[in-house]
């Protein structure tokens, strides 16, 4: 029996119920493999109708009966006058590659961007930098120096001397313009032309280059004019240096519209079609610290990554840079940066292409009503520690008994004990916040979720008016503890709120919409994005110090007192806290609040 094993690149096909095959090879016993692995969702599927949808989306007509009947054996004479011999692309582990392509980056390359397809694509597999140093040797008009001590290698026999050096030394130039290795990374992409060769002849269109570099407005025109002229030059330098190599290339041989395999330099080959999948779609990204029954159903980030992957038919590697390119533009900073799926997910809603699940309810006991840009959002006080007791203790004792123990996880016992005060926010770990909220929504049907920090800022918008500017030692931090340094357990090194104060000296804040927030420098809550952690007192990101409300002189405010610089504020989305942590190994305490979407 011929095994269903390859050495082909994993590769995966999307169903549109959800479902994923894994496509092996394309013989039909691989085929008859990849149908009987299928990776179902909840909803069945017959065996022969799965064989007929993989033959259909891979481009051959009259299902899994006419792709037998007709197309076997013009796959071989295809593979025979191709040279196509070894089941998969070479592609050995190489330190400091410059460029790496994939197969889903030249599957949406050649099927989802709309652009002629190239008939050669440089994936930069088994080439390091210093063999495009090698390759740029001789080459009229090309140097190649070190940029520090400007040693000059002139001749290929040097090249094993500095291959002693570090890579990042070591520059090839061309009269102003300059190819490091840095460079070559951010031109790792499909988007421009730099890596791709055509039928064409090369005057008949114009050259695009384009570089993964997104400059924040407030960097000058011509500054950014300056660095996307030293790209360019950069892409000018790598296109004349490539084509000088044999490895790294592999042959672009459509076999029909939905069916391209590639060749590369070795005679092995490999094979794409549309909405290529790097890896299976993962339903449950939390395990084991949560089953599927205790990941909220109102996760939209989860529902975005499942229309991303089996509803998208997109350019994805034009949409993020796309993507990227309208944070920036709108305002947007490095250190609040979300990350690029965030980012992703952000910029499609704003063009239409994704729309968020709506769900909605009633006002319910327990929340207030918030309006936020016109969205009216129901708000819950912090958890308390009585209230996440109750839960872990009666509510959700599945989720209590196959819950991670220490050190994997925190335990919940430490920070919230019976003699605690039992009204003051419980401190979780980001997945007792998600397990306890997947619990609400399934008890009192709601569609509870934790806030987006954008939500939470917006909640506590008359908080900032109450920042001030501090010295830069912070002199006030260890005076806004809820947990005074010198009574820690000894075993724990950290505990709950009673060695601090008692009930009446906690630091409860109302905003004017009746929310109440405990604001503290050691306290924080988590926020809907995994690991992220917002604190309740400088409103910057949990895991950085507040350097936004550091005193610096051009900080005045008009009536000469000292204000925050809130352009300097980190990003809790950006910099995040270990999701499994209750904040302990800072000293800190995480709680949590619920929010949801009034109809």
């Amino acid at each position: 029996m011929l095994s269903t094993t390859s050495n082909f690149a994993p590769k995966f096909l999307p169903f549109d119920n959800f479902h994923v095959a894994e496509l092996t090879g394309i013989e039909p016993d691989f085929l008859r493999g990849s149908a009987r692995r299928l990776a179902k969702d909840r909803e069945d599927i017959k065996h022969t109708t799965v064989l007929n949808y993989i033959c259909r989306e891979l481009g051959f007509r009259g299902g899994f009966a006419g792709f037998k009947e007709t197309q076997v054996a013009k796959l071989e004479e295809f593979k025979k006058r191709h040279n196509l011999q070894i089941a998969g692309l070479r592609d050995p582990n190489t330190l400091d590659r410059p460029i790496e392509v994939d197969l889903a980056q030249i599957s949406d390359r050649c099927f989802g961007s709309g652009r002629q397809c190239p008939t050669r694509v440089f994936t930069g597999a088994g080439v390091d930098w210093f063999d495009l140093l090698e390759a740029a040797v001789g080459i009229p008009g090309f140097e190649v120096r070190n940029r520090f001590t400007g040693a000059t290698i002139r001749d290929t026999s040097e090249i094993p001397i500095a291959r002693r050096d570090i890579p990042m030394n070591w520059i090839i130039q061309h009269e102003d313009r300059i190819l490091s290795l840095d460079a070559c990374w951010m031109l790792s992409t499909l988007l421009g032309d730099q890596l791709l060769q055509y039928a064409r002849d090369p005057g008949e269109t114009e050259t695009t280059f384009v570089a993964k570099v997104y400059f924040p407005n407030y960097m000058g025109a011509e500054e950014i004019e300056l660095e996307e002229k030293r790209y360019r030059g950069a892409a000018e330098i790598l296109t004349r240096v490539i084509p000088k190599l044999k490895r790294g290339w592999v042959d672009v041989l459509p076999f029909n519209e939905k069916l391209i395999f590639l060749r590369d330099w070795a005679g092995g080959y490999d094979f794409v079609f549309p909405k290529l999948r790097k890896t299976k779609f993962n339903h449950n990204i939390h395990l084991p610290y949560l089953k599927n029954a205790d990941v909220p159903k109102s996760d939209d980030l989860y529902h975005f990554r499942r229309w991303a992957y089996f509803e998208n038919d997109g350019w994805l590697e034009l949409d993020q840079h796309n993507a990227e390119q309208h944070y920036y533009a709108n305002g947007n900073q490095p250190r609040s940066h979300p990350g690029e799926e965030q980012v992703l997910r952000t910029y499609l809603i704003e063009k239409g292409r994704y729309i968020a699940p709506a769900r909605g309810a009633p006002l319910a006991d327990g929340f207030n009503e918030v309006i936020i840009e016109g969205k009216r959002l129901a708000v819950s006080d912090p958890i308390s520690i009585k209230e996440f007791r109750h839960f872990m203790m009666h509510e959700n004792e599945l989720y209590t008994r196959y819950r991670p123990f220490p050190p994997e996880q925190d335990d919940w016992r430490q920070c919230n004990l019976d003699d605690d005060i039992q009204s003051a926010p419980a401190s979780v770990t980001w997945y007792d916040a998600a397990a306890f909220a997947a619990t609400v929504s399934k008890v009192r049907k709601l569609p509870v979720r934790l806030p987006t920090e954008k939500e939470w800022l917006a909640i506590t918008k008359e908080f900032r008016s109450k920042l001030r500017a501090v010295q830069v030692d912070f002199e006030y931090l260890n005076a806004g503890r809820i947990v005074e340094t010198g009574n820690r357990d000894e075993k724990h090194q950290f505990f709950g709120t009673k060695y601090r104060c008692n009930e009446s000296k906690l630091p409860w804040e109302r905003t004017d919409d009746g929310v109440r927030f405990l604001r503290a420098i050691d306290f924080g809550e988590w926020l809907s994005l995994h690991g992220a952690a917002i604190n309740s007192l400088h409103a910057g990101a949990m895991n950085s110090a507040p350097l936004h409300l550091a005193a610096i002189p051009d900080s005045m405010s008009e009536e000469g007192t000292e204000s925050p610089r809130w352009g300097d504020r980190v990003s809790a989305e950006r910099d995040r806290m270990a999701p499994h942590s209750t904040g302990a190994y800072k000293r800190m305490r995480i709680g949590f609040r619920l929010v949801y979407e009034l109809e």
